[in-house]
């Protein structure tokens, strides 16, 4: 290695930090050692191996309450479905009689769980954790559209002295403001009552500071729902909150500002990639390769921010919005289409046409060439996806504020 090369990624270790995300230390060490020596396969390794353990990362929600309570209808807010959308809950007053599953449309890893109330004569209270498989689940939302009940309060005991963490959720809140006479109604101090009664009442059947968040299907973008979001993804370890931020719904922006610092840890992966194949003394495949790797990440990217077809029609029928008044917004070319044509455009402007040129016969140049090209190639892969990661977050903010637009007059 020249000492060029060693002082190009001393400078890119140290901005990687002590440790990297999903890595131990070990394994962050073990990366680098395996960059520094040009071992770039044994780098790919444990990148392979952390993007394994990611991907195979299962996330299970449990969400119950008793029948009628607006359990389907949030599971299909949460999902991003309207209630006649394929793939969402069977909304009504039908008793769920065994757990019901229903796999996240941006992230099948996240797993919702429809479960049956507790205290019914076939899920009696006493027996409910061993009938449900309590200890199966990652955390729960135990969800009411009126009072909270014994049995509720139960049920959050039974999970805390299983180590584990329940939300509860007052459904239907838009009913409690419309059943309000316009006279006494000042919206936020009627929200703080209902709040507080709930808390009141949990209180007094011996949970100690209860975390109630108020949500309404037909307006889930206000009240507590995304309050509730950030909550949920804060309180999750590493791998799991990694799953559930990629796959929550752009309600606010402290979620979009989650999602891109999510997204931006696992750069480096790629990057990492990139110059990995850049090292391999063949034609062509460097450009080839980098090109996939930025379309395959572009798209994961639009994704998770909303911004494909299906997100955008989804959630314009929600706010009862047309798709085109959506896209109307939306900024960035590649944002709107992601193809190889315009991807490797952009590649081909950032690496400089001389350069693309340069790195056919570098990667075929022993030792000296396969370094520098390995170096570009982890520049601009990194380079690259960074400014998409803004472009397309911006996107999303914008189609956000678009989306909200006038919905405080109504």
């Amino acid at each position: 290695m020249t000492e060029d090369s060693k002082s190009h990624w001393a400078d890119v270790f140290s901005k990687w930090g002590r440790r990297l995300p999903d890595l131990s230390l070990a394994e962050t060490e073990e990366v680098q050692t395996a960059v520094k020596n040009g071992k770039f396969l044994k780098a790919i390794s444990v990148v392979k191996t952390s993007e394994h353990l990611l991907g195979n990362t299962k996330l299970n929600i449990a969400i119950t309450g008793d029948t009628g309570a607006g359990k389907s209808s949030f599971i299909n807010a949460i999902k991003g479905l309207n209630d006649d959308d394929t793939g969402a809950a069977e909304t009504g007053v039908t008793e769920i009689i065994e757990p019901t599953v229903y796999l996240h449309p941006m992230n099948p890893n996240v797993i919702l769980w429809d479960l049956p109330g507790i205290g019914t004569p076939k899920y009696p209270a006493k027996t409910y954790r061993k009938d449900v498989k309590l200890d199966h689940y990652d955390f729960f939302i135990i969800i009411s559209a009126v009072c909270f009940t014994e049995n509720d309060a139960h049920l959050a005991k039974e999970i805390n002295s299983m180590g584990k963490k329940f939300y509860f959720v007052h459904s239907k809140v838009d009913l409690d403001l419309a059943n309000k006479p316009k006279r006494d109604l000042n919206e936020e101090k009627t929200l703080e009552l209902i709040r507080n009664d709930c808390k009141d009442q949990l209180r007094k059947a011996g949970i100690v500071s209860p975390q109630v968040f108020l949500v309404s299907r037909w307006d889930f973008d206000k009240y507590d729902s995304p309050r509730l979001q950030e909550t949920l993804a804060k309180e999750l370890d590493t791998h799991k909150r990694h799953v559930l931020i990629c796959a929550l719904l752009s309600t606010s922006e402290e979620i979009l500002k989650e999602k891109q610092k999510a997204l931006q840890e696992q750069i480096w992966k790629q990057a990492v990639k990139s110059c990995a194949i850049a090292a391999v003394p063949l034609p062509f495949l460097s450009v080839y390769c980098d090109v996939s790797i930025l379309v395959d990440t572009m798209t994961e990217y639009r994704t998770s921010f909303g911004l494909d077809d299906d997100s955008l029609a989804s959630l314009a029928k929600q706010v009862r919005k047309s798709v085109l008044e959506l896209k109307s917004v939306i900024k960035s070319s590649l944002s709107k289409n992601i193809s190889r044509d315009e991807v490797l455009k952009r590649l081909s402007k950032s690496t400089g046409e001389g350069m693309m040129t340069a790195k056919y016969f570098l990667s075929v140049v022993p030792l000296f060439g396969s370094w520098v090209a390995a170096e570009r190639s982890y520049d601009v892969t990194n380079e690259l996806l960074r400014k998409f990661l803004d472009e397309v977050a911006e996107d999303a903010q914008r189609v956000l504020r678009k989306a909200l637009e006038g919905a405080e007059k109504n």
